[in-house]
């Protein structure tokens, strides 16, 4: 949306001017930015939130720790290369050294979505009690809360804004612009931040659901709200067809798979079998 002069100038005093200090952490020239403090949070309720599936299951959580870094590092690569196949593919192949870089910032969802999920297979592989679909359920249950979390991260380190608007409630985002714009990644963290209590209140209450139940979830319910903000965000690579941009269509395969996983749901094609109770 482009601003006119008069509405910029009437809808000024309504806008938030956001200007926090990526660093949340600072001593001398060592800075811990915003997003890993996120991810540390998030990590540490996964711990505890994770502690209590266990219990509830009455399972043994001497592995848990063992599964969360197989997920976490999972994660890390699947991000990083993301971001470097993704979006960054001529900055990164030109200068390959900084691939490994990732202090430096550059990580991207889907493909950390990705490295998350082959990481929790080879730990399945690695401890073959775990059903891979009743760790993906346990996992997304447990893990939900770190994405909300991290678009968090991203809104205190003024990354990923959107489009310029009028609203009364635009972000003037001082480390980009002087634009008011969709304060997008709130947007996302706030609709992320709403399926967390469903999944922990459907969990709590029913512990055996249909197999695929919260992996389906995640995946539809997740990418479909991407895919709808991608809207209000300013493009990652450009427009395609002068309608979605290079993110909208990396959510299409994502939400594909919810879509198959539900049928397969529905149609009981997916089994396992909670641990039994002790």
């Amino acid at each position: 949306m482009i601003l006119t002069e008069q509405n910029y100038i009437r809808s000024m005093l309504g806008f938030i001017n956001w200007n926090p200090n990526p660093d949340a952490i600072q001593i001398g020239s060592f800075a811990i930015k915003w997003y890993g403090v996120m991810w540390s949070l998030g990590l540490f309720i996964i711990f505890y939130l994770g502690t209590w599936v266990m219990k509830r299951l009455k399972l043994d959580d001497d592995k848990l720790t063992t599964g969360i870094q197989y997920v976490f590092f999972g994660a890390l690569i699947g991000a990083r290369l993301g971001q470097v196949f993704f979006y960054e593919w001529d900055y990164f192949s030109a200068n390959p050294s900084e691939i490994l870089l990732v202090w430096n910032g550059g990580l991207a969802s889907h493909g950390g979505i990705i490295g998350a999920t082959i990481g929790l297979w080879l730990f399945c592989r690695t401890h073959p009690e775990f059903p891979f679909f009743f760790a993906m359920d346990m996992a997304y249950v447990m893990g939900f809360i770190i994405a909300p979390l991290i678009r968090l991260g991203n809104l205190l380190n003024s990354e990923i804004v959107g489009k310029p608007t009028d609203v009364p409630w635009a972000f003037i985002f001082v480390q980009v612009d002087n634009v008011p714009r969709h304060p997008v990644v709130l947007y996302e963290s706030l609709a992320y931040f709403m399926l967390v209590p469903v999944l922990i209140f459907a969990f709590n209450k029913y512990t055996d659901q249909k197999p695929g139940l919260y992996t389906m979830l995640f995946f539809l319910y997740t990418f479909s709200v991407r895919f709808l903000l991608e809207f209000f965000k300013e493009p990652d690579g450009g427009f395609y067809f002068n309608m979605v941009s290079k993110t909208q269509l990396l959510n299409v395969p994502f939400i594909l798979t919810g879509l198959v996983l539900l049928y397969l749901m529905l149609n009981n094609k997916l089994s396992y079998r909670f641990p039994p109770k002790k």
